[in-house]
């Protein structure tokens, strides 16, 4: 088991919402040690694009072949150290390096923008279609 980057904490915290962050955290830190890498962890993040119910699609794809994870998650190239660093900056945007907040640490910050996830349950509103001329 090994938990995640410092930096993969912060993408992962930008990209889910209150409470599937922590468990997206969770679930990476459950990972056996041959896929817990740093590459592996952040493709399975990169690939979900912030959508629970992407990621947990990833973690099936990972009992598969960890290989299409790699794909999918855009870390697959021989350029994938290059990519891992620009999605993964070492420090967030005026931050110093040792400031990162720790996966259990929560700050006052931006609020998050409202993305409903295609998983979640959609409220639908049925109307009624009569024939026309009827009332």
């Amino acid at each position: 088991m090994t938990a995640p980057s410092e930096r993969l904490i912060r993408r992962i915290r930008r990209d889910f919402g209150r409470g599937a962050d922590d468990e997206v955290i969770r679930r990476l830190t459950a990972l056996s040690p041959d896929d817990s890498s740093e590459r592996l962890q952040a493709a399975l993040v990169l690939g979900a694009g912030g959508r629970w119910n992407r990621f947990e699609q990833q973690l099936r794809r990972l009992e598969l072949d960890w290989r299409d994870v790699l794909v999918v998650g855009g870390l697959a190239d021989e350029d994938w150290p290059a990519k891992l660093d620009a999605e993964l900056p070492a420090a967030a945007p005026g931050e110093s390096p040792g400031s990162a907040r720790r996966a259990g640490d929560r700050q006052p910050g931006p609020a998050r923008s409202a993305r409903r996830d295609a998983s979640s349950p959609r409220r639908t509103i049925a109307r009624r279609q009569g024939r026309p001329g009827q009332r």
